[in-house]
C-alpha cells in the first residue's frame, strides 16, 4: 500500500550576526544561520522513519556593506561561507564604488577632471581692417559687372534693330470695318425644301434652332421662293437678315476684275461702280479665308469677268473667283512642281507673274527665271513684291525700302513672299505651274515693254547698258 506523501517541513532562516575576528577584513561581516523548524513545536504522528540522507543547500546572499571605506582604491567582491546543520551558506559582500573612483570595466579615455578646472583659450586677433579677403573683391567680380552692362546694351541693339528693320507679315491690314468673326460657306442646291435648309444651316452653326428658323421661313411665306447659290453667313445674323439673303430677287451685274488687281483694288471698283461702303469687300475676302481655311487670300482670287447678284455683290463676287480658281488649280494637277511645291505657293508665283508683265507670251520665261533662282536658293529680286508692300506701283520705289531687308523684300530675302500679291489670271497660273525650261537667271523690261533675258550678270549689266 502507497504511503501517504507527507506534506513539506517549513523551514524559517534566522540570521544572527557574529563579530569578525580582528584580522578579518573591515568591510566584512559574519552572519550565522540557523535553521527552524516551526512544525516541531506542534505535536504529530510520529514520522516514519526513513534512510538517513544528507541534503547539501547553497544560497548565495548579497549584503551591502554598511560601512564605507575611506580607500580610493577600489576593494573586489568578498564573500564568505559557512556551514550549519548541514547547509553550505555562502555570503558575498560588495562594496559601493563612489563618483570619484574609476570604473574598472570602462577603459579609460581621458582623466576625470575636477569641476574647478578651467581651459584657457588663446586670444584671437582679427586681422586689420582691408586685409581681410571679404573686403576685397575678385578680379573676376570686377569684370563681371562690366560684362553683363555690355551684353544687355548689345540685346537691346539687337532687338531695336529687328524691330526697327522689319514689317508687318501680311501686306493687308484689315479696315476697322472689317471683323474677325466665324463665316461659314454654304451651298444651297436645287430641290431642297424649307426644312432641309434649316437643318443645314443648324449643321453648319448659323443658327441654333432649326424648328424656329422653319417656322419662320413659313409664317413669312418664304419657302417658297428660297434661291439656290452660294452663301457666306455666320453665327450672328438674325432670322431676317438670313430670309432676306435666301430670298432676294436675282438682279444680276457683270464685274470684269483684271489680272494684277489686288483686293484693296477690288474693294475701291465696288465703292465706285455699285455704291459699296469702303472695306466692304475686304470683309468678304476675310470671310471667305476663314469659312475655307486659307492662310491668305490675296492669289486665291482668279480674275476675269464674273455675274453676281447686286444686293450681295461683294460676297458673291469673292466666292465667284475662289470657285474659279479651284477649277483652274484641278486643271493642272499633273504639274511636276506639285512635289516640290505646295499649291499656294505655286499661286504666290503666278501673282508674281502677273504683277510683272501683261504680256501672255512673256509669262513661261519669267517663270522659268523664278524657279531657276528658287532652285539655286538665290534672291527672287522681283520688285512687284516691294511695290505691293508699299502699296505703291506707280512712283520710283525708295532706295531704303530696297535695302530694308522685309518680308516683301524679294532683292535682301530669300524664297517667296508670304502671301500672293495680286490677282492672277488663267494664263499666268499655267506659266507657274508649267515654266519655260530655259538657262535664264535675269531679265528685264525696256522701254517698250519688250523683255530680255540673261544667263549671267555680266550679260544682264550689258542688258541694262543697251536696252534701260
Amino acid at each position: 500500500m502507497a504511503e501517504k506523501p507527507k506534506e513539506p517541513t517549513q523551514l524559517t532562516l534566522d540570521l544572527e550576526e557574529t563579530k569578525a575576528s580582528t584580522s578579518a577584513k573591515s568591510n566584512t561581516s559574519s552572519y550565522k544561520v540557523v535553521l527552524k523548524d516551526d512544525a516541531a513545536q506542534t505535536p504529530s504522528r510520529p514520522a516514519v522513519r526513513r534512510k538517513p540522507s544528507v541534503n547539501t543547500r547553497s544560497m548565495t546572499v548579497k549584503i551591502s556593506s554598511r560601512n564605507k571605506t575611506d580607500s580610493p582604491a577600489w576593494k573586489p567582491k568578498s564573500s564568505t561561507q559557512t556551514k550549519q546543520g548541514g547547509v553550505s551558506v555562502r555570503t558575498r559582500v560588495q562594496t559601493v564604488r563612489t563618483a570619484e573612483q574609476p570604473n574598472p570595466h570602462l577603459v579609460q579615455t581621458h582623466a576625470v577632471k575636477g569641476k574647478s578646472t578651467t581651459v584657457a583659450r588663446p586670444k584671437v586677433q582679427p586681422p586689420p581692417i582691408g586685409k581681410r579677403k571679404g573686403y576685397r573683391k575678385s578680379k573676376a567680380a570686377m569684370l563681371l559687372i562690366p560684362l553683363l552692362a555690355a551684353t544687355l546694351l548689345f540685346c537691346i541693339a539687337i532687338l531695336w534693330w529687328v524691330i526697327s528693320t522689319q514689317r508687318d507679315e501680311y501686306h493687308v491690314v484689315m479696315s476697322p470695318l472689317v471683323e474677325d468673326r466665324a463665316v461659314i460657306a454654304l451651298n444651297i442646291e436645287r430641290g431642297m425644301t424649307a426644312r432641309s435648309v434649316s437643318l443645314l444651316l443648324q449643321q453648319s452653326g448659323v443658327v441654333e434652332d432649326a424648328q424656329a428658323l422653319l417656322a419662320y421661313i413659313v409664317e413669312n411665306d418664304l419657302a417658297t421662293i428660297l434661291k439656290t447659290g452660294s452663301y457666306l453667313m455666320n453665327n450672328t445674323m438674325s432670322f431676317e437678315e438670313i430670309g432676306k439673303m435666301l430670298t432676294a430677287e436675282p438682279e444680276m451685274v457683270q464685274l470684269t476684275i483684271p489680272g494684277a488687281f489686288t483686293l484693296e483694288t477690288i474693294d475701291a471698283y465696288l465703292v465706285n461702280r455699285l455704291g459699296f461702303e469702303q472695306g466692304t469687300f475686304l470683309q468678304s475676302s476675310h470671310d471667305l479665308a476663314t469659312a475655307y481655311g486659307l492662310s491668305f487670300t490675296e492669289g486665291w482670287l482668279l480674275g476675269g469677268t464674273y455675274s453676281v447678284n447686286r444686293q450681295r455683290a461683294a460676297n458673291d463676287l469673292a466666292l465667284s473667283m475662289h470657285q474659279a480658281m479651284l477649277e483652274e488649280v484641278r486643271k493642272h494637277l499633273s504639274s511636276p512642281l506639285l512635289e516640290q511645291y505646295s499649291i499656294e505657293e505655286l499661286l504666290i508665283i503666278a501673282s508674281m507673274i502677273q504683277a510683272e508683265t501683261q504680256d501672255v507670251s512673256q509669262m513661261p520665261g519669267i517663270s522659268s527665271v523664278i524657279h531657276n533662282r528658287l532652285k539655286n536658293n538665290e534672291p527672287l529680286g522681283i520688285d512687284a513684291t516691294t511695290r505691293y508692300e508699299l502699296n505703291d506701283w506707280v512712283n520710283p520705289i525708295p532706295t531704303h525700302a530696297l535695302e530694308t531687308k522685309t518680308p516683301y523684300n524679294t532683292r535682301r530675302r530669300v524664297g517667296l513672299p508670304p502671301t500672293g500679291i495680286c490677282s492672277p489670271t488663267s494664263d499666268a497660273v499655267q506659266a507657274a505651274f508649267h515654266p519655260a525650261d530655259t538657262p535664264y537667271f535675269y531679265y528685264l523690261h525696256d522701254t517698250d515693254k519688250q523683255i530680255h533675258f540673261a544667263r549671267t550678270y555680266e550679260e544682264h549689266k550689258e542688258n541694262i547698258k543697251l536696252y534701260r
